[in-house]
């Protein structure tokens, strides 16, 4: 099962659409506005406490786990060590997916490393090791002269593993990777010396987790100065610290939260930064696209589509978060796209050719934003169509941070299939007269029906099965988004303007960078993030900055006796 489908509980799409349904609700006790049919009362959706608190004069942080590298931080820390991108790509792309919380792939409990990962993990360093230390490459890794021998062997390994620990090692580390060295170069040269320690080195612990180190003790303590390297080069790179952040620790020019906040801001100048697109990507299941697609429905798909659908909304975040004015509003409804001439075609759009990616806009007046971007609209939607009911979901869950309970057992989910008689919105609203589905799907379908002009490919539509799109719909179960809309760009406005909606980024981000759900001891953080992104206009770069600022980033509880 998909992150989604674990997190939302969704089953197949029979009857009622396989969303999560609420307990059984006795008879209708209204009637539905647009439809004119009887409904039941809809069943309350669950969300997150309000990010409202006194916080306290001393630092409330909540443990932070021992996490191992998700695949893409191990993919970035690969290609920063050796500057090889295309490499890092190659040995990753058969690891096997990891496993997700919350929606994110990096969470500190579930990134274990099972035995099947212990073999993808040795290959890796075999390809890379090899790699590296050819003939053609070893110039890259050994900048003194290799004829030095074990002199040159010991300064090349204190570099390569105060990048790979991201801290300096200790002089017994470096002993016995001397030692590695020493017996792959004994009977052969310097080169395969290398090769061994290399492929070692992407093997050990001090790679593969993220190990905060500094000395333990009761109570609260700050983090070390190479602790809180990694942790911002982690949040904005997706990888370990570079040579300012790692020179900035070891001369005490990373001790306090000004050096943090300084530190952040050159971070999100670098190219580096564009890889905050891996939070937006999972966040909006971006990830989890792959347009498989009943040809008899979508005849003639090209192969390439998922990763032009998947680079378009990249191409978007970088431009309406690093490159623009960074604003929640922007990122929830801008009109501005990015297309090729291949993506081009795919949309209709005239006059642009050519493989580079260029500024445009939806003139429909009826799309915007990253949500209604094409790969987070339809990432999950069916093979021969979109699904009202699953972007209703992601809605409520992901834009809302609100749950809604499982399905009950006792209900019958084969109720026939679409016809041509009926769109997709008339079905649903019919089986909204049956109670036992009524009860979440009024808080889904009118979620998910403004968004029903955009096909399960990403084109703008009016029709669909020889009858008019319904786009009208309303939000309901909210702080401060509740009314009708009329279509989906009415709707992603009413995020933008929402602060159930801005507090949920607040959460999303918070569950992303520290790989974990939030706690009740979090709440201080949160709202001292939630109170910078406000004063900051929203601005979704000063939030990323706030997060820095906060205990949980700054501070770690003492060692548990």
């Amino acid at each position: 099962m998909t992150r989604f489908q674990l997190a939302a509980a969704l089953v197949v799409l029979l009857g009622c659409e396989g969303s999560i349904m609420g307990p059984r609700v006795e008879g209708p006790v209204g009637v539905d506005p647009t439809t004119g049919l009887p409904v039941a009362k809809p069943t309350t959706p669950e969300g997150p406490k309000p990010i409202v608190t006194a916080c306290t004069p001393s630092p409330t942080p909540v443990s932070a786990p021992m996490r191992r590298l998700s695949h893409e931080e191990y993919q970035h820390a690969i290609e920063d060590l050796f500057g090889n991108a295309t490499l890092a790509q190659q040995v990753t792309a058969g690891f096997i997916t990891d496993s997700a919380s919350l929606g994110f792939r990096n969470g500190a409990r579930f990134l274990d490393v099972k035995p099947v990962m212990m073999q993808k993990y040795q290959d890796a360093a075999e390809t890379v090791a090899t790699q590296v230390t050819s003939t053609t490459n070893l110039p890259r890794l050994v900048t003194c002269p290799t004829s030095q021998g074990e002199a040159c062997a010991r300064q090349t390994i204190e570099k390569l593993l105060l990048r790979a620990y991201r801290r300096p090692a200790p002089v017994a580390d470096v002993d016995r990777y001397v030692g590695v060295w020493r017996a792959g170069a004994m009977g052969a040269d310097f080169r395969t010396g290398m090769e061994w320690v290399v492929g070692t080195l992407l093997q050990a612990p001090k790679f593969l987790y993220r190990l905060e180190l500094d000395a333990e003790g009761p109570g609260v303590r700050p983090l070390g100065s190479y602790e809180l390297a990694s942790r911002l080069s982690f949040l904005f790179w997706q990888s370990g610290p570079d040579d300012a952040l790692l020179e900035a620790a070891r001369t005490g020019r990373l001790a306090t939260a000004a050096d943090v906040e300084r530190e952040a801001r050159r971070m999100l100048t670098d190219p580096k930064a564009d890889r905050v697109f891996n939070f937006f990507e999972q966040w909006m299941d971006i990830d989890e696209l792959d347009l498989k697609r009943d040809a008899t429905v979508f005849p003639g798909l090209s192969p390439s589509l998922a990763g032009l659908l998947r680079e378009e909304a990249h191409q978007f975040v970088k431009a309406a978060v690093l490159d623009g004015d960074g604003k929640f509003e922007t990122l929830m409804t801008s009109p501005v796209t990015f297309v090729n001439g291949e993506l081009a075609r795919h949309y209709g759009m005239t006059g642009i050719t050519g493989t580079a990616w260029q500024r445009t806009t939806f003139t429909s007046g009826k799309r915007g934003g990253l949500f209604m971007n094409s790969a987070a609209l339809v990432s999950h939607d069916k093979q021969s169509r979109s699904s009202i009911v699953n972007r209703g979901m992601r809605v409520r869950t992901q834009l809302f941070c609100q749950t809604v309970p499982s399905p009950p057992d006792n209900v019958p989910l084969n109720l026939g299939a679409i016809t041509g008689e009926f769109s997709q919105a008339d079905r649903l609203a019919q089986h909204r007269t049956n109670p036992n589905c009524n009860g979440c799907h009024s808080m889904l379908d009118p979620l998910g029906e403004p968004f029903e002009n955009v096909d399960a490919i990403g084109r703008e539509r009016t029709m669909e099965n020889g009858r008019p799109v319904k786009t009208t719909g309303s939000v309901v179960a909210t702080r401060d988004a509740d009314g009708p809309v009329l279509s989906g760009a009415e709707l992603t406005m009413k995020l933008a303007n929402s602060d159930e909606a801005r507090e949920c980024m607040v959460t999303q981000l918070f569950r992303f960078s520290h790989g974990r759900k939030e706690e009740d001891l979090d709440l201080c953080s949160r709202q001292r993030a939630l109170e910078k992104f406000k004063d900051s206009q929203w601005n979704v770069r000063e939030l990323f900055v706030a997060l820095t600022q906060t205990d949980d980033f700054l501070f770690k509880p003492g060692a548990t006796p």
